[in-house]
């Protein structure tokens, strides 16, 4: 854990809800090397209480202090910044690969955590600090947010997942034009490019991030995992790969009892309580 006081990522559980909030205001929340083995530990400990078995039906990824993450920290007191020395000055390729692959080791946890991920950008979200949010299925950025890539005007690449990820969101030219610029695209133009999916006042961000991961922990638990896991494998797979995902989550969810629960209470007009499912 940093030495920091305001370094660390809070973990709060409410409403089937879990947020991860990122702490570091006086560097508007950069990753240092104790933040992202935080963000590994938080979202190990997120993991076996997710859903369909636990209580955990989202998660909402936010920064404090007005930002979500102005990337990552490339001053000298970040404990990387030191392992990455030996790739910059002395070409050592196990150093380089070996730092890139622990991050995306990280943020594969949130990438791969099954149940819906949602991110709230306030002010900035650059750098690493988009890359991650580019790992949660949905962006919500408030108005006068701005997210870019500009590893490529420090001559690195955006390496943690940001090429990838930002191609399959975006598109190939969309994609081209944001990571070898390495331009900050403020949040109407990233929602009309595709780089963020929902737009909303300043200092909304989390609200509305929260409001969409409290209606997902209102549906079915294997009715929204087996939606989850179609939309996410079916992406890129061939058309009729992707039915049969589809058919398979379909008849998941049919024989697991949510549909009977969910049409009773429609008919007796109150909330659904999936635990009687069975």
């Amino acid at each position: 854990m940093s030495t920091e006081p305001d370094a660390r990522i809070d973990l709060d559980i409410a409403d089937g809800v879990a947020v991860l909030t990122i702490h570091r205001h006086g560097r508007r929340n950069a990753l240092h090397w104790p933040l992202w083995l935080a963000l590994g530990e938080r979202l190990d400990q997120v993991l076996p209480r997710c859903a369909p078995a636990g209580d955990v039906r989202a998660l909402v990824l936010t920064g404090s202090g007005g930002h979500f993450c102005s990337g990552m920290d490339l001053k000298p007191d970040n404990p990387l910044v030191q392992r990455i020395l030996p790739a910059i000055f002395e070409a050592d390729h196990d150093a380089a690969r070996g730092v890139i692959l622990e991050l995306k080791e990280i943020t594969r946890k949130l990438l791969d955590l099954p149940v819906p991920t949602f991110c709230a950008i306030e002010g900035v979200a650059a750098g690493g600090g988009y890359e991650v949010a580019l790992h949660c299925d949905v962006l919500v950025a408030a108005q006068d947010a701005s997210v870019g890539l500009p590893e490529v005007r420090w001559g690195m690449v955006p390496d943690v997942g940001g090429t990838t990820l930002l191609a399959r969101r975006v598109g190939r030219g969309r994609a081209v034009l944001a990571v070898t610029t390495g331009r900050m695209f403020p949040a109407p133009q990233a929602l009309t490019l595709g780089m963020v999916d929902l737009l909303c006042p300043s200092g909304q961000a989390l609200e509305q991030a929260l409001a969409a991961a409290r209606d997902v922990a209102r549906g079915g638990p294997q009715a929204v995992s087996g939606a989850l896991s179609a939309l996410r494998r079916g992406l890129d797979q061939p058309l009729d790969a992707a039915f049969a995902l589809e058919t398979e989550a379909g008849v998941a969810a049919l024989i697991s009892g949510e549909p009977r629960e969910g049409t009773l209470a429609f008919a007796e007009k109150r909330d659904p309580d999936w635990g009687r499912r069975a």
